[in-house]
């Protein structure tokens, strides 16, 4: 059997999805060595050599459409969803994604790691590698989280950064903090700020905190929602919203 970890699973992944229709990739099976050979090249490569099979379009597409129905953008999963109905799918598809950076960025590492298990799983058809040995190997590479729990944090992290030692707390309520919180519902706040020297003037922090809440909904596509009150306000709450939000509030900062 092929010591698995002799062999480069990125330099395979890219022999499998390799579309040259005139070059064709093998793979060493004592040392675990790809190469490929094209039209005037010396070759092929000595007989026990593997070649390496491409993946099919379909299963290309199923990463496409397995992605685009995890993402957490809202705009950008219904013109990902729009984008592979169709022939031109993978045109559009990529065409799309230049739109959205972060989202991109995150298509790069599902189809790394897609990629990677496939890579696997050819070694284990090929009966080059154990299949105790390909378990361990597509366990290192799960399909990424494209969940966006982690948005409030980051927006607290930012509103601290803005308010400083101003900012006493930030609370999570509604859908989000009750965990039925979806790309459909709003990321609801409550800013707790220090009041000891003025009173709180909603519409004048909200202001401030403007650009805070754009950035992170433009990166992530959710509404994202903040409720100011001073320190004191949520002490002796006089507010339904501001009791409602204590009641099932879960601190974020």
């Amino acid at each position: 059997m092929l010591d698995p970890g002799r062999v480069d699973l990125a330099a395979l992944a890219d022999a499998l999805d390799d579309r040259s229709p005139d070059t064709l990739w093998y793979l060493d099976p004592s040392g675990g060595g790809i190469a490929a050979y094209g039209p005037g090249e010396t070759g092929p490569p000595p007989g026990d050599w593997v070649e390496i099979d491409r993946v099919t379009s379909r299963e290309s597409y199923r990463d496409m459409s397995d992605f685009t129905a995890g993402v957490q953008h809202r705009r950008a999963a219904a013109l990902l969803d729009r984008a592979i109905d169709g022939r031109g799918a993978f045109r559009r598809f990529k065409n799309t994604l230049f739109e959205f950076p972060e989202v991109r960025d995150q298509w790069y590492r599902f189809r790394d790691a897609r990629s990677r298990r496939r890579a696997v799983d050819w070694l284990a058809g090929a009966g080059l590698i154990t299949e105790p040995d390909a378990e361990r190997l597509r366990a290192r590479y799960p399909d990424p989280d494209p969940s966006n729990d982690d948005v409030p944090a980051a927006v607290a992290e930012d509103l601290a950064a803005l308010y400083g030692p101003r900012l006493r707390q930030v609370l999570l309520f509604g859908s989000w903090a009750s965990g039925e919180g979806s790309v459909e519902s709003a990321i609801d706040l409550l800013v707790v700020l220090d009041d000891d020297r003025a009173s709180i003037l909603a519409w004048e922090e909200l202001r401030a905190m403007d650009d805070v809440l754009w950035q992170h909904t433009e990166r992530t596509g959710l509404t994202i929602s903040a409720l100011p009150v001073g320190q004191h306000e949520l002490t002796r709450p006089g507010d339904p919203t501001v009791i409602r939000a204590r009641a099932e509030a879960v601190r974020v900062r």
